[in-house]
């Protein structure tokens, strides 16, 4: 499905509002479900009255724009210039399918790998590490590549932490070493916690991020995205490529920028 502003464009004609045509419907191998008639490509999205060879179609921006619409999409209640049915229609069809895509999500989180675009705040242009990672693959492992690109070693504490999380971390991961120093039972040991634990807490997806704080009296960090999902099947092509940098069991880095 394209974006919605692609999929959806208006078409006015001689009646007293103009309808809302769906162009991602296919009605060469089925009915419509809304039109009585059909003219040109797309679905009208409600029953009311017909479409004729004259009616013009433009896009929604453009539509708003000519009549002077303050209405950036198709948010909130129907502009009077615009059939309120076909308005209710799509935005039930976009919420159904949007419910859709996010039970599809939530069945996919924890069994899909992810590769995680490492960069340190303030140097995200010059240096970025691309690591990919298994639903298995413990933090530990994660740390362990990550540490390759860092300065950070024993003289140094940090923890991970979810999307936007800076000295206060949901997740309370330390690494191995540290938990057993911290000898405070809240945080978990990186080596206990795996990616699909990660991915279950935080329903970790394309263009999420995670963090990672280091040196907590002069706080600083790197934080990674989600770049690309990948099925079990795309994760093993990709961690066995020649390409690859370095590599745990599990887990490994493809690609980098340095300057």
């Amino acid at each position: 499905m394209s974006g919605i502003d692609d999929r959806f464009v208006i078409e006015a004609g001689s009646g007293t509002v103009a309808h809302i045509i769906d162009m991602d419907a296919d009605q060469s191998e089925t009915e419509s479900h809304f039109s009585l008639s059909h003219t040109g490509p797309g679905e009208k999205m409600c029953s009311r009255g017909n479409r004729h060879l004259g009616d013009q179609r433009v896009s929604f921006a453009e539509f708003t724009a000519h009549h002077d619409i303050d209405k950036a999409g198709f948010e909130g209640d129907a502009p009077d210039e615009i059939c309120s049915y076909c308005w209710s229609n799509m935005r039930e069809a976009v919420g159904n399918e949007q419910n859709e895509a996010d039970d599809d999500i939530s069945e996919q989180i924890g069994t899909v790998g992810y590769r995680l675009r490492w960069k340190q705040k303030g140097r995200a242009r010059d240096e970025w590490y691309d690591i990919v990672v298994k639903p298995k693959t413990t933090v530990a492992e994660l740390d362990r590549l990550v540490c390759r690109f860092t300065t950070l070693d024993d003289f140094h504490l940090w923890m991970y932490g979810l999307e936007d999380e800076y000295l206060e971390s949901s997740l309370n991961v330390l690494p191995d070493h540290q938990y057993e120093k911290a000898g405070d039972r809240s945080y978990t040991r990186a080596s206990e916690m795996r990616i699909a634990d990660v991915a279950e807490r935080a329903t970790l997806w394309d263009g999420d991020r995670l963090s990672l704080v280091y040196d907590f009296g002069t706080p600083s960090h790197y934080y990674c995205i989600v770049t690309e999902v990948y099925e079990p099947a795309e994760i093993d092509e990709v961690l066995e490529n020649d390409d690859v940098i370095t590599s745990t069991d599990t887990a490994a880095i493809v690609r980098e920028k340095r300057r």
